[in-house]
């Protein structure tokens, strides 16, 4: 009996506020803010790829390590990128000759990939600025029946150009050396009817406006390739000429550029001038502002500032 209670003891549960053995705490160094980030975006990667997020809805695209020993560099960049998907529709090359007229061949399509992926064999690299070669090389790729690749650079949120075959590359950069004169001569045509247009435009809506000023606007606000508010296309023709011509008295006939280096803000400026620039402007339509009563403004204005 007494050796069943000695057994007892032993085996009876140890009771809490006892003294408690010290153990050597391991000391964890704190993560620098850069190893957090990599790791949340590493978090966020896989959880997208699960769910199909980057390369397509639905499938599972989590990449094995045998999938990348055996991929190498290719998976490597594959797994953490995020490339976009192709929009281009896949069929049958059945369903291409069906289409025969349909110069986009919907027989085959595009793929994405990065620039530090090796070649697809017989394929070259066509850096993009080139609108014409650029564009040959795609359809004709297509028509082919051959893959077209977009290349991203290595945060794949940027094109860099497309890489295709290499015979159709220089069978297009032959025919764009041929048609160089043409094309040119059709541009600097096409140019002309525009500069035209935006002439006839400001002649209408501004009758009373200088030719100095009309030159001025033309050769700034519509300028090809500058930008600026005469080549917007989200807005109409009539705008254009308004915003142009507001534009121009601004910076021209008012102290708008003398407030602004005396360290105005751009927005006091304008309202500033505002008044004077809409006083010139109804003169130049042919309104009720008096060229006098306009001038004596301005003078005004100037010898205020």
């Amino acid at each position: 009996m007494a050796s069943a209670n000695r057994i007892s003891r032993r085996r009876a549960p140890r009771k809490s506020g006892g003294r408690r053995r010290n153990h050597p705490k391991t000391f964890t160094p704190p993560k620098s803010p850069q190893s957090i980030l990599a790791q949340a975006r590493r978090n966020s990667l896989t959880s997208r790829r699960c769910r199909g997020g980057l390369f397509g809805a639905g499938s599972n695209n989590r990449i094995t390590r045998s999938e990348r020993q055996v991929g190498g560099r290719t998976s490597k960049y594959s797994k953490f990128g995020l490339i976009p998907r192709s929009t281009e529709p896949f069929e049958k090359p059945a369903a291409a000759s069906a289409c025969k007229n349909n110069a986009s061949l919907t027989g085959v399509h595009e793929q994405n990939c990065f620039e530090k992926e090796p070649f697809a064999t017989g394929y070259v690299f066509v850096p993009k600025g080139d609108v014409y070669v650029t564009r040959n090389c795609r359809a004709n790729t297509k028509e082919s029946e051959r893959t077209v690749y977009t290349v991203y650079d290595k945060t794949g949120k940027r094109t860099l150009g497309i890489r295709v075959p290499s015979d159709i590359y220089a069978a297009v950069l032959e025919s764009a050396a041929a048609t160089a004169e043409t094309r040119a001569n059709a541009v600097k045509l096409r140019d002309e009817k525009d500069l035209a247009h935006s002439r006839q435009i400001l002649r209408t809506q501004f009758p009373l406006m200088p030719a100095e000023s009309l030159e001025a606007i033309l050769n700034h606000a519509f300028l090809k390739g500058s930008g600026r508010v005469g080549r917007t296309a989200t807005q109409s023709d009539e705008r254009k000429a308004d915003l142009a011509v507001e534009a121009h008295i601004r910076h021209t006939h008012t102290p708008y550029e003398s407030m602004l280096h005396a360290g105005a803000g751009r927005e006091e400026a304008r309202d500033a001038v505002w008044g004077l620039v809409k006083a010139i402007k109804t003169a130049w339509e042919g309104g009720d502002s008096q060229p006098m009563d306009v001038l004596a403004l301005r003078n005004r204005m100037v010898e205020s500032n």
